[in-house]
């Protein structure tokens, strides 16, 4: 299962995400629910770093870990793609919800 927890900042804006595990829908290399949320997940870090020019308190990139936290000073221009992801994964679940798991803190 994919645990997603998301991190928001004092006025309650998102400022990232954090992904953990696998979705264990498949097998290594045929697990469409775990290639749809890394490459997306990929896609929103590549986006916030090349277009939007945010600078990151924090990025992982590993196997069963990728993690995301925007510095303070950009949090408005993150808002967007970090939207666009945490209903990306919204959707996501509702289609694979045993494989999908969204923390709360």
């Amino acid at each position: 299962m994919i645990k997603v927890n998301y991190y928001y900042n004092s006025d309650f804006m998102l400022k990232g995400f954090c992904l953990k595990g696998h979705a264990d829908y498949a097998e290594a290399g045929y697990d469409i629910v775990c290639s749809a949320i890394t490459s997306n997940a990929v896609a929103v870090i590549n986006s916030l770093d090349r277009l939007q020019k945010v600078e990151f308190e924090k990025v992982v990139a590993e196997e069963a870990h990728i993690e995301c936290i925007v510095n303070d000073t950009y949090i408005k221009e993150a808002q967007l793609l970090l939207e666009h992801f945490q209903l990306f994964i919204e959707e996501i679940k509702r289609e694979y919800p045993q494989n999908i798991k969204i923390l709360k803190k």
